[in-house]
């Protein structure tokens, strides 16, 4: 696709064959901040929800040294768009800055010639990324194609450092879960139907669609292979009420998917709490070196670093409850867009002015990060789990 004077090369593969693949992942794999979200196997999972992948790769001296998953999908009135979430990946060696110029040229190229529109998040600490796609016409994005700001954890630290963050409440669940009847044990593939239900209880107490029984299937089959993906179960006496799913890449264990049982008793019983902290214990016996919260709103960065009460009841109850366990607040690099028609631009910025077409954008994002829905699963899920924690309401 692009050659530059300081001997590297990028091409677009849009069926690369397995021993390219496997190289991909590697460098993939073996970068510090990157994520499953640019693993070959993470284009199985979106495939599942209409995707297409496309493989950009940078090259030097026969050598794979960067590039990036992109997938592709025909929207409405946009046409085909791409994006790149927590990409490009560039390997961590000298000569960075000519990998990640070469790319960005690469992907500005696609971008112009072959896309109406292209999304990309860059990783974490991958801030030079954001800077060339500007320099190269792209703009910022408030498209929300992947998480703007997250909170880390640093596993590194002995267990009782990452106990002494932790809110007092959270402090005092880690000794007394037993007591209240909560008991967390890793999922398998078989507990994907419960996760599904438990999923679907809180898409529909938050208003969005959840995930289909199908794609939870592809996605933890597909990052199974490598120990990519965790499942935890957490019970009230004996009984499923929460469940959260995983993935593991580049040293860091980052939370996905969450569901929980609308319960008041659920609720006061911490189990969601007793989650997170298993999790976090279980990564570090693991070898993963952090832990990742999976997103928050960006504005939400500031307050918590400033840890002002009174700015704090200002966030949303899953914010409180990330923040809950200590940790380091960050912004990801900005994220980036490119539209490729002056006209589509204008229409698309228009747009976001007027309730229908923010509606349209909105429905946009949820195609791009979300999976195919079974929002009709809803009322089935809830009333088998309803009935199955009729015991746990009396405690």
């Amino acid at each position: 696709m692009s050659d530059n004077s300081c001997g590297i090369s990028v091409t677009l593969v849009t069926r690369p064959d397995p021993a390219l693949i496997r190289l991909w992942d590697q460098l993939v794999s073996h970068t510090p901040g990157s994520d499953v979200a640019q693993l070959s196997a993470w284009s199985a999972v979106r495939w599942q929800a209409g995707f297409h992948p496309r493989y950009l790769l940078a090259r030097r001296t026969g050598q794979l040294v960067g590039g990036a998953l992109i997938l592709q999908r025909r929207l409405p009135i946009i046409g085909i768009v791409g994006y790149v979430p927590h990409g490009p990946v560039i390997a961590t060696r000298t000569g960075r800055a000519a990998v990640t110029h070469a790319v960005s040229t690469a992907l500005a190229e696609l971008g112009r010639r072959q896309l109406g529109g292209l999304f990309i998040q860059p990783p974490t600490g991958a801030d030079d990324i954001s800077d060339n796609l500007l320099r190269l016409g792209f703009r910022k994005s408030v498209a929300g194609i992947a998480p703007a700001a997250s909170i880390r954890i640093d596993l590194t630290q002995e267990v009782e450092d990452i106990r002494s963050g932790l809110s007092s409440s959270n402090r005092r669940r880690t000794r007394t879960w037993a007591d209240r009847g909560v008991t967390v044990r890793l999922g398998s593939e078989r507990d994907l139907e419960l996760v599904a239900d438990l999923l679907a209880c809180t898409a529909a107490h938050q208003h969005f669609d959840p995930l289909s029984l199908d794609y939870l299937h592809t996605l933890y089959r597909e990052l199974d292979h490598h120990g990519r993906v965790q499942i935890f179960i957490a019970e009230l006496d004996g009984v499923p009420v929460v469940a959260h799913l995983f993935t593991g890449c580049g040293g860091t264990l980052t939370s996905r998917l969450a569901g929980m049982q609308r319960d008041d008793a659920v609720k006061k019983s911490g189990a969601a709490a007793a989650v997170i902290w298993h999790a976090m214990l279980w990564s570090k016996a693991n070898s993963y070196h952090t832990f990742d919260f999976g997103g928050i709103p960006v504005d939400a960065v500031d307050v918590i670093k400033n840890g002002d009460s009174s700015l704090m009841s200002q966030l949303t109850g899953p914010t409180v409850f990330k923040a809950s366990f200590g940790g380091q607040p960050f912004r990801y690099p900005p994220a980036v867009e490119l539209i490729s028609s002056a006209l589509l631009r204008s229409c698309y910025d228009l747009s976001r002015r007027f309730r229908v077409g923010g509606e349209a954008m909105a429905m946009a994002k949820r195609l791009l990060r979300g999976g195919k829905s079974a929002a009709a699963r809803n009322v089935v899920a809830r009333g088998r789990l309803n009935a199955a924690t009729t015991s746990t309401s009396n405690r």
